[in-house]
C-alpha cells in the first residue's frame, strides 16, 4: 500500500480552518478543554506543509 503526502504551498486559509475547529472543539467539551494551540507546520505563516491540522 502506497500513500501519498501532499506539500502544499502556505494557504491563510489554513488559520480559519483551524479556528473553526478549535470553536467545535470547546463547543463539544466545554468542561475539559482549556487551552487549544494550533502546531505544525500549517500553523507557521508562510511555511509549505501538508494540509492538515493539529
Amino acid at each position: 500500500m502506497s500513500r501519498v503526502i501532499t506539500i502544499e504551498p502556505y494557504n491563510s486559509h489554513w488559520v480559519n480552518a483551524y479556528n473553526d475547529e478549535m470553536v467545535n472543539l470547546k463547543d463539544a467539551f466545554p468542561e475539559e478543554i482549556l487551552f487549544v494551540h494550533h502546531i505544525g507546520s500549517t500553523s507557521v505563516p508562510g511555511l509549505a506543509a501538508k494540509p492538515i491540522w493539529e
